[in-house]
């Protein structure tokens, strides 16, 4: 009776470890904001230093510009041995005025996707008109040409 009681309490163990493995572990990424920093974002005129205070330093900065910054956030959920999948996205784009106050937000959703149209027009190049060769020798006469 003992053997058997240790045996059901150790299948029971095994079985509980199991299933608790089985269960997905969700991590948050990146800079997390809340609904009530969003409602004060919105309903306040602020600058930079401000928006440091209440956000953080941002995810990333625009490569062009010093006035657009981007705060990146991100929930991926895991199973066992399974692959990693992003369940949400979230990006808050924020753009600052000359002054370094805010211009206005974006904020983009998973769900919300931004089109960019390719353009088919064709550069016309003049050096395959003319002639490679043409255009390293006129190339070569105007460096000559040109003052120091």
């Amino acid at each position: 009776m003992f053997l058997y009681v240790i045996r059901l309490v150790l299948n029971f163990s095994i079985i509980l470890v199991l299933i608790y493995s089985c269960t997905p572990r969700i991590s948050r990424h990146g800079n997390f904001f809340t609904q009530n920093e969003l409602k004060v974002l919105q309903s306040t005129q602020l600058n930079k230093s401000e928006i440091i205070e209440i956000l953080g330093q941002p995810s990333t900065r625009s490569t062009f510009s010093d006035n657009v910054w981007y705060y990146i956030y991100f929930i991926q959920k895991e199973r066992a041995y399974f692959r990693v999948k992003n369940t949400s996205n979230t990006i808050l784009k924020i753009k600052f005025d000359k002054k370094q106050n805010v211009k206005n937000y974006n904020i983009i959703r998973n769900d919300a996707a931004i089109k960019i149209d390719i353009s088919n027009d064709k550069t016309s190049s003049s050096a395959f008109k003319r002639g490679l060769v043409r255009e390293l020798l006129d190339s070569f006469r105007r460096r000559l040409e040109e003052p120091d």
